[in-house]
């Protein structure tokens, strides 16, 4: 198939828009859109003879070594947060983040679990896919040809994950875009194996709504 650059290059921009501006408009629950935006991923994917495989994930490359060390980072990088960086945000006069939407967990097991259920078996999985996967690998193919399309598209795809956080308030958007940049720099540790991420992510989250569920945040 014979793809036009200048064409594919607007219909990316044109579905990266709708990825990050859909699941702020409040049309669908959170599990809902994740399911619907995939969806419209592998379609768009499979237009252009592409798979889920060519933005970095495929069932294949899951491992007992990404889920305990993409999980003990993640758990090692939010203590990180919690203990020292948050803190010192707080500490130069930024708001903390604001986590309201989350505060019907709080002393509520139930309500716990089922949102790390969601969170863990969709919710960051979709992120992950759409971000690191999607967002990052046609950022990355817009920047081909530059000895720098790696930092770049890694820049952008950062920015844009912080930007798409931004009901958090700026002093969790600052450690947002901090992560965000950390995992830029595990996908290429990782040789682009989303599962690191995920499993990061995952345990990250699990961490911070433990938290939050104590009544810490």
């Amino acid at each position: 198939m014979t793809v036009n650059k200048g064409k594919r290059i607007i219909s990316d921009i044109l579905l990266i828009i709708v990825l990050i501006i859909f699941p702020h408009m409040g049309l669908l629950p959170m599990y809902a859109f994740a399911i619907l935006l995939l969806l419209l991923i592998g379609g768009y994917l499979k237009l252009y003879q592409e798979g889920f495989s060519d933005i970095g994930f495929r069932f294949r490359d899951i491992s007992f070594r990404s889920f305990w060390l993409g999980g003990s980072i993640g758990l090692g990088f939010a203590m990180l947060m919690y203990w020292l960086v948050g803190p010192l945000l707080a500490w130069l006069g930024f708001t903390p983040a604001n986590v309201s939407d989350f505060y019907y967990i709080r002393h509520n097991f139930a309500q716990l679990l089922i949102l790390l259920a969601i969170a863990s078996f969709l919710v960051i999985p979709f992120e992950e896919i759409v971000y690191r996967g999607f967002i990052f690998t046609r950022l990355k193919a817009m920047a081909a040809g530059s000895k720098y399309s790696f930092a770049i598209s890694g820049l952008i795809t950062s920015i844009i994950f912080t930007l798409y956080h931004y009901q958090e308030g700026i002093g969790a958007m600052i450690s947002i875009f901090l992560g965000a940049i950390f995992v830029i720099w595990l996908y290429k540790q990782f040789k682009g194996n989303l599962w690191y991420l995920i499993f990061f992510h995952i345990v990250y989250d699990i961490f911070m709504l433990t938290a939050i569920y104590l009544g810490y945040m």
